[in-house]
C-alpha cells in the first residue's frame, strides 16, 4: 500500500487506475487521507460483496432446482423458449434476452429471500435515538437482520413457502426496507444489476447445456457465516441431449 501511495503522488498511478488507487486517492472530511485498515477494510468488503455473495446465490438456485422439478422445469423452459425465439444462428445472448428471464430471476429473488446471502449488517447509530421503547445511545453498533422481515408473515404471506410468484405484481406490495437481498436506501448494493446479469447468464447456460441431480439428496444449508451447501453440493452431471 505504502508503494501504491507514492506511485499515486508522482502520478505514475491515477486513482481510475482500479479499486485500491481509487480509495487511495479518498479523503475523508477533514481532507485527510483513509487509514491503511479502514483501506482493507473496504477492500476485503467489496471482495467478499462482489464475489461470494453471487457465486452464493448460483449455488443456491443449482441447489433448489436440483431438488424442486416443478421450478427446475419452468425455468427450463424459460430458457429454451429464449433460444428458440432466436432469429439468427450466432449462440450468444443479448440484453433483450436477459430481460425475458423474468420468472429465473423470480426464483433467484425468492432464493435470497427465503436464505439471503447476507444474513444482515451492522450499522453505527450517528445520534441518540429510540426505537419501539428501545434507548440506542450514540455510536453504538446495531445490527439488523434480514429475516427480521423476510420472515415475517405480515409482509410475506405464507413466508415458509417457497412461492416465486410473490414477485410478479403482487396484490400486496412489498413494503420499503423489508426486502434486503440488496441492502435498501443510501446503503443499496451497487453491483444489485451486475449480480442479477452475472447469475441469469450462468443459470441460462448451465440448463441449456447440463442435466444435473444431487448426490446428497438431503443436503441442508448451513451457514459459514454465509449459506453453504453442508456437504459442498456434489452433484452428478451430463451434457443435456436435447436442445430442441
Amino acid at each position: 500500500m505504502k508503494k501504491r501511495r507514492e506511485e499515486q503522488s508522482k502520478g505514475v498511478l491515477s486513482s481510475t487506475n482500479d479499486m485500491l488507487s481509487c480509495l487511495l486517492a479518498l479523503r475523508d472530511e477533514n481532507h485527510q487521507p483513509l487509514a491503511d485498515d479502514v483501506i482493507t477494510d473496504n477492500f476485503i468488503f467489496l471482495f467478499v460483496a462482489s464475489h461470494d455473495t453471487s457465486a452464493t446465490l448460483m449455488s443456491l438456485m443449482i441447489w433448489k432446482l436440483s431438488r424442486d422439478p416443478e421450478v427446475h422445469n419452468k425455468v427450463l423452459q424459460e430458457q429454451m423458449e429464449i433460444i428458440k425465439q432466436r432469429e439468427r444462428r450466432e449462440d450468444r445472448l443479448t440484453w433483450a434476452e436477459i430481460q425475458k428471464m423474468k420468472y429465473t430471476w423470480r426464483v433467484a429473488q425468492e432464493m435470497m429471500r427465503m436464505i439471503p446471502p447476507l444474513f444482515g449488517s451492522f450499522r453505527k447509530a450517528l445520534k441518540d435515538t429510540s426505537y419501539e421503547g428501545y434507548d440506542i445511545p450514540k455510536g453504538w453498533q446495531v445490527y439488523w437482520a434480514a429475516y427480521g422481515t423476510h420472515m415475517n408473515n405480515d409482509i410475506f404471506e405464507n413466508p415458509n413457502k417457497f412461492d416465486p410468484s410473490r414477485f410478479e405484481n403482487p396484490t400486496k406490495p412489498i413494503p420499503p426496507f423489508t426486502y434486503l437481498s440488496f441492502g435498501a436506501g443510501l446503503h443499496y448494493c451497487i453491483g444489485n444489476e451486475f449480480a442479477r446479469v452475472e447469475t441469469l447468464t450462468i443459470i441460462h447456460n448451465f440448463v441449456k447445456m447440463y442435466e444435473w441431480s444431487q448426490v446428497n439428496a438431503e443436503e441442508a444449508i448451513t451457514r459459514q457465516p454465509m449459506p453453504y451447501p453442508s456437504k459442498g453440493l456434489h452433484i452428478k452431471i451430463k451434457p443435456r441431449c436435447n436442445m430442441s
